[in-house]
């Protein structure tokens, strides 16, 4: 069975996955089409169930190999995932917010679901999606990087969602939605990388309008450790956490 799941950007299509994962103990796989480079919803949802499937582009013959969750990027034309789930038994998903114009969505699903809904919805969105992978963030750049960016220092901001290395080994998870007070930046539970630069995806992706994309571009460079630095950060942090294994075992 493949279960595909779509809706307009922020609606809830991961947080609803995510559910249904967590009442199921049957093998579970993932797979997010054209987001390959930037697996920020994959490496999330796996953080939380190791056990995950994750599937790539290339893959799709193997995935009615497992309950697979189809999660379908809010600017990828239906119609170009449809022979995909004509090949398989499928079931769609679409998740709507009140008062969204989803005509085309109610027609195309199997079943509809309440989501939840943008402030002030913008016609003509755009996406602009950066691949960090081997790059190290400071944590309190970044975290000024993200209050201005949702605070509209890029343009008008909707979206917002990231997977960033920072110098401490762990990775970090980032989530906004417009209209959401509470920002959600969090350590995923995965191994701590103290050797080197880190050789696992990360990345982010932002939605809006007005998008000034060289100066976010330039932004996050600027939030980069430099190559030169991270040996001197990395060995910091393993005495410290060697320091308190020792308090710990005391």
């Amino acid at each position: 069975m493949i279960i595909a799941v779509t809706s307009p950007p922020g609606a809830g299509k991961t947080h609803w996955i995510r559910q249904q994962i967590a009442q199921t103990n049957k093998p579970v796989g993932y797979f997010s089409p054209q987001t390959d480079s930037v697996p920020i919803d994959a490496i999330y949802l796996q953080s939380e169930y190791p056990q995950l499937k994750l599937y790539q582009t290339g893959e799709e013959a193997e995935l009615d190999k497992t309950v697979t969750y189809l999660e379908i990027p809010w600017y990828l034309d239906l119609a170009g995932i449809e022979p995909l789930l004509q090949t398989f038994n499928s079931h769609r998903v679409a998740i709507i917010p009140d008062g969204t114009d989803s005509t085309e969505l109610k027609t195309w699903a199997d079943e509809i679901i309440p989501g939840d809904g943008i402030t002030k919805p913008i016609t003509g969105l755009q996406i602009h999606r950066g691949v960090l992978t081997g790059e190290i963030l400071d944590f309190d750049s970044l975290a000024t990087f993200w209050l201005e960016l949702t605070q509209g220092a890029y343009g008008e901001v909707v979206r917002a969602k990231g997977i960033f290395d920072l110098v401490d080994g762990q990775i970090y998870y980032g989530d906004f939605r417009s209209g959401k007070a509470e920002l959600e930046f969090k350590p995923l539970n995965l191994p701590r990388w103290l050797n080197g630069k880190p050789d696992r995806k990360s990345g982010f992706e932002i939605v809006g309008s007005n998008l000034d994309k060289a100066e976010i571009a330039q932004t996050v460079r600027d939030c980069c450790v430099p190559e030169s630095a991270i040996n001197y950060y990395q060995q910091q942090v393993k005495e410290s956490l060697a320091t308190e294994l020792e308090v710990e075992v005391v």
